[in-house]
């Protein structure tokens, strides 16, 4: 408003154009947002908050407008548009995401079975409801584009139809908004203008109105604690910084409104759409790069705790675990998560939020990935995991705990603790083997323990009915590599011969020398030459688990072995999966039987009593319920 004051505007001109400039375009953020990786986390999901919350005050603002250009109204118009505005948004968006949703899934969508007829329901009744709410909205002075948002936040809450807007309409919706850009916004743009110095000095000039918004980065709370070298507040500061820069649909449906009123000329519109358009082009180029940038240097940071580098003299690293807290939404969650991993004694690692359901009462699911900063776990090499493998396949072998865990649960499992060792007999193992796995059932105790502990501290601090998962994660599995080598020669991951052979050849090509031994960088060089998508880190930490002596080589005879467990490993996953999948189709058999039965009970029911069947009606009957 400052700046079109100074360039002699009047007061209702200088409010367009301040107006033109207000509004915060969610799709250009939510797009760059989603490229970087970043629309779940915390600081994702607060941009999205703001910018719906921008747009809201943008139309009521749009509103606004019908009153500004009529001469000298009273005084009191000035408030109907607001009032009218502020009113509908809270009875019928009240409704929207309260009683409405549910009365329309359970009273009427219930009613039709067929999701054909259900979607022409669904349509139809969303088409009534924007026709109602158009008019009304209009005519009582508040926007109709504020009715077509009612509407449209009125079905977002059905679930049925949130899962099929998604699924079917996504290409459709991209089709749509280009036609709407191309054949309404597109035509309002004046090329011939931006020729016009005047126009592009001003346009850079009122570009100042959209970095405006920049200082809106100060008020963004602390998600996380600082990292070293790596500060997440700054990171989220400036990302909510440029997000907010973006500007988009409303700018110019605000200006060409303002322009078709009189409120100011050609040459002004022209000006601001030459900002609105240098932001679009600007923001999110800048949004996205810092999102990079962040994520380069937060993936320096964690590659620099990598374990196998910082392993102590004992071969123990911190605990890592993956939190999952499905819980009800309520106000300061994401705070009260930060207060509760410092109180533990965690160090958040990343944190991501998606939500379950629609409306009011849906479910947050929160996920955080942490490292312990107490408890520590020993580095279990590739030896060590084979003993304790095959020491506890045989001590099970024939006890109620093979029963009771099931062939596939054992096969692969290496995890033991003191309850499960009571429940094997290990009368069958040698010292050495008891020995093993009573330290592995040991350090699972502490695990189980520490789960436990954090389990508790987040129930008790959000709610009794949050429910809470802590397992164990591992950031840098040691198979990553295999699996790269694997994918890219096309293997299959079991122990047949040609596989075997692959792999070996793969050490042999690197072993230039023939000395018997790799390291760590030939590996690496030698990989990605040759076009095999792997990281540095990877190659650290497969050696790491395999290096025994910890001279920084991996010996042919110690690679032939880890890759040996690795398809062994490889060849119990497929079992397990084909072991459910399995079940899974029985289950589902089993569920048609019981369909195809009711329905035969049902057709009996309906049959006429005291009169028999007769030969062709058996036979129809037969065909129809087999």
């Amino acid at each position: 408003m400052g700046l079109a004051t100074a360039n002699g505007a009047s007061i209702k001109s200088a409010m367009a154009v301040g107006a033109s400039f207000s509004p915060t375009s969610l799709g250009v953020a939510a797009s760059a947002l989603r490229a970087g990786k970043a629309i779940d986390k915390p600081v994702g999901q607060l941009i999205v908050a703001a910018c719906v919350v921008d747009d809201i005050l943008a139309l009521i603002l749009l509103s606004m407008f019908q009153v500004l250009v009529m001469d000298s109204p009273p005084v009191i118009q000035y408030f109907i548009p607001i009032i009218s505005s502020l009113g509908f948004l809270v009875v019928l968006g009240g409704s929207a995401v309260t009683w409405m949703p549910k009365m329309i899934e359970t009273k009427v969508l219930n009613k039709f079975k067929n999701d054909g007829d259900r979607q022409l329901v669904m349509f139809s009744m969303m088409a009534c409801l924007m026709m109602a709410y158009l008019p009304l909205l209009n005519y009582t002075k508040a926007s109709y584009l504020t009715g077509a948002f009612l509407a449209g936040l009125t079905f977002s809450q059905v679930e049925h139809c949130h899962h099929q807007f998604t699924e079917n309409m996504h290409h459709l919706m991209t089709w749509l908004i280009r036609v709407f850009f191309s054949a309404s916004i597109g035509f309002q743009v004046p090329v011939k203008q931006f020729a016009d110095p005047y126009v592009i000095g001003w346009g850079f000039i009122f570009y100042l109105c959209v970095i405006a918004k920049l200082p809106l980065m100060f008020y963004v709370p602390r998600f996380e604690d600082t990292k070293g070298s790596f500060n997440p507040l700054l990171r989220d500061r400036l990302i909510t910084g440029f997000a907010m820069t973006c500007r988009g649909e409303f700018s110019f449906i605000i200006a060409a409104f303002a322009l078709g009123e009189g409120l100011f000329n050609a040459q002004v519109y022209a000006a601001i759409v030459w900002a609105v358009l240098f932001s679009c082009i600007t923001s999110p180029f800048i949004l996205l790069n810092i999102i990079k940038l962040f994520n380069k240097k937060e993936a320096a940071y964690f590659a620099s705790t990598n374990p196998h580098k910082t392993a102590s003299k004992d071969g123990t690293i911190p605990l890592y675990m993956h939190i999952t807290v499905k819980s009800k939404n309520i106000m300061g969650l994401q705070e009260k998560f930060r207060s509760i991993i410092n109180d533990l004694g965690l160090e958040i690692i990343e944190r991501r939020t998606n939500r379950h359901g629609r409306g009011l009462d849906a479910i947050v699911q929160t996920d955080i990935f942490v490292r312990d900063q107490k408890i520590t776990t020993k580095v279990q090499k590739i030896k060590a995991q084979r003993k304790i493998k095959r020491a506890l396949a045989a001590a099970e072998a024939g006890t109620a705990a093979e029963e009771k865990r099931g062939s596939f649960n054992r096969q692969g499992s290496m995890h033991v603790s003191s309850k499960h060792l009571s429940e094997i007999n290990m009368n069958a193992l040698d010292d050495d083997e008891k020995v093993i796995l009573q330290d592995a059932a040991d350090q699972e105790d502490t695990i189980i323990k520490r789960g436990e502990e954090v389990d508790k501290a987040i129930v008790s601090a959000i709610d009794d009915s949050a429910e809470v998962k802590v397992q164990t994660w591992n950031p840098w599995p040691w198979t990553d590599v295999l699996e790269s080598i694997a994918e890219h020669y096309q293997l299959e991951l079991n122990r047949n011969p040609e596989t075997v052979e692959t792999f070996d050849k793969v050490f042999a090509s690197i072993d230039t020398d023939g000395g018997g031994e790799i390291d760590t960088q030939e590996m690496f060089v030698a990989l990605q030459e040759v076009g095999i998508d792997i990281t540095e880190e990877g190659v650290l930490t497969l050696f790491g688990i395999i290096d025994e002596d910890g001279n920084g080589t991996v010996e042919h005879q110690e690679w032939n072995t880890t890759v040996d467990f690795f398809l062994e490993l490889k060849e119990e996953e497929a079992a397990m999966r084909d072991h459910h999948a399995k079940g899974s189709l029985a289950d589902k058999q089993k569920k048609l039987r019981a369909n195809k039965m009711k329905e035969l009970q049902v057709a009996a029911l309906k049959a006429p009593k005291g009169k028999s069947m007769d030969e062709g009606d058996a036979q129809n009957l037969s065909q129809q319920h087999p």
